[in-house]
């Protein structure tokens, strides 16, 4: 495949406050690679195209329990400066949140992960792992199918409008991923999902009420390129 395995990640140029003191801290205290980080704040380590206040991450197999809870404590020691935090734990998910004025304004989740494609890459600028390029966008088409937000769409069309990927790779790593944490590889029943989400947009927001020319013209492209590039690979 012709996805681009030789990038070469970097220090993003937008970064919260709160996502850089939370990893340096973890540095500090030599607990940074007991976790990769992924989501937005990862992707942006190869390809920044926006700016991501969160910071989402999976757990590294070797971390203990122990390590685990001096993680959490880690990150809670690093925000409290700039505010009030609390924790959160559902499923397999802890969150720990930054609260200003009764608003959660920052959060920083670790997961148990399900598969793994490549093995992660030190980050270039503080001590902790960075999962792979190709986990970032399996991951990425995995949100895109099963939540369909519109950022997940803009990220997609960006990623691959960027040359960084392509449709067709793109739905390979979805189809690796989900063989690897054997779920369901139903590449039709991805797709319609897919349609679906996109529908849901667009009756959500018609172009004709996006008032903004540019915003208007950046919707229908991006909604555009979907229904005849994206979905159409899968009929190939």
């Amino acid at each position: 495949m012709n996805t681009n395995e030789t990038l070469q990640p970097h220090r993003p140029q937008q970064m919260s406050e709160h996502a850089e003191a939370c990893l340096l801290a973890l540095s500090a205290q030599g607990l940074g690679r007991k976790i990769s980080l992924g989501g937005a704040l990862g992707l942006a380590h190869y390809h920044e195209y926006r700016r991501t206040h969160d910071v989402d991450a999976w757990w590294m197999p070797e971390a203990t329990a122990e390590e685990r809870q001096r993680v959490v404590q880690a990150i809670q020691d690093a925000l409290r400066p700039f505010g009030s935090v609390r924790v959160r734990t559902w499923g397999d998910v802890v969150s720990v949140e930054l609260r200003q004025e009764e608003q959660t304004v920052f959060s920083f989740q670790v997961a148990h992960r399900s598969a793994q494609l490549a093995p992660p890459q030190p980050i270039p600028w503080t001590d902790a792992w960075l999962d792979s390029f190709l986990d970032l966008v399996a991951a990425k088409m995995v949100a895109l199918v099963e939540r369909g937000a519109p950022r997940d769409f803009r990220d997609i069309h960006t990623l691959c409008h960027a040359g960084v990927t392509t449709p067709e790779q793109c739905w390979t790593l979805w189809r690796r991923r989900q063989q690897l944490a054997g779920s369901d590889t139903d590449v039709a029943r991805a797709c319609l999902a897919v349609q679906t989400h996109l529908t849901r947009i667009a009756l959500h927001r018609p172009l004709n009420q996006i008032t903004d020319p540019t915003e208007r013209t950046a919707a229908e492209r991006v909604r555009t390129w979907f229904e005849k590039e994206f979905l159409n690979v899968l009929m190939d």
